[in-house]
C-alpha cells in the first residue's frame, strides 16, 4: 500500500506534534507547516505528493478557509480537511458546499481524524 502524505497546518506546537503521531501511527507520512503562508510555499513545491491538506481555521498569516483558496489556485483538486473549537454549523454547510472534504471540532479525537482522513483520502 502506498504511503500517503498529509500536510497539517497547525500554528500550536503541541497540537501539531499531537496530529503528526496520530497520523504517523496510522501510517501516514506528515508535512507540518506553522501558519497558512508556510503552508502555501510547502504546497506549492510538493503539491505532486501531498495526498491531503488539513488545516486549523484559526492561523497567522492566512486562516484555513483562506489557506484552502490559495491551494485550490495551485491545484483545484486538493483534498482539505479543516479544523476549529468551534463553527457556526451554517458555516461547516457553507465550507462543505466550498469544496473542504470535512471538518474536524477541536478538540482533537484521533478516531475522528482518522475516519474523517480516511473518508476524504478515499473519496467517499
Amino acid at each position: 500500500m502506498e504511503t500517503k502524505t498529509i500536510l497539517v497546518v497547525e500554528d500550536e506546537v503541541p497540537q501539531l506534534k499531537l496530529l503528526t503521531r496520530i497520523l504517523n501511527d496510522a501510517g501516514y507520512r506528515v508535512v507540518g507547516a506553522k501558519d497558512g503562508l508556510e503552508a502555501r510555499d510547502i504546497y506549492r513545491r510538493q503539491d505532486k505528493e501531498i495526498d491531503l491538506v488539513l488545516s486549523d481555521m484559526a492561523l497567522p498569516k492566512f486562516g484555513g478557509w483562506t489557506v484552502y483558496l490559495m491551494l485550490k489556485e495551485i491545484n483545484p483538486e486538493v483534498k482539505t480537511i479543516l479544523a476549529s473549537g468551534y463553527l457556526d454549523p451554517k458555516v461547516k454547510t457553507e465550507l462543505v458546499a466550498g469544496g473542504v472534504k470535512d471538518f474536524i471540532a477541536k478538540p482533537y479525537v484521533p478516531e475522528t481524524i482518522l475516519q474523517s482522513v480516511k473518508q476524504a483520502l478515499s473519496g467517499t
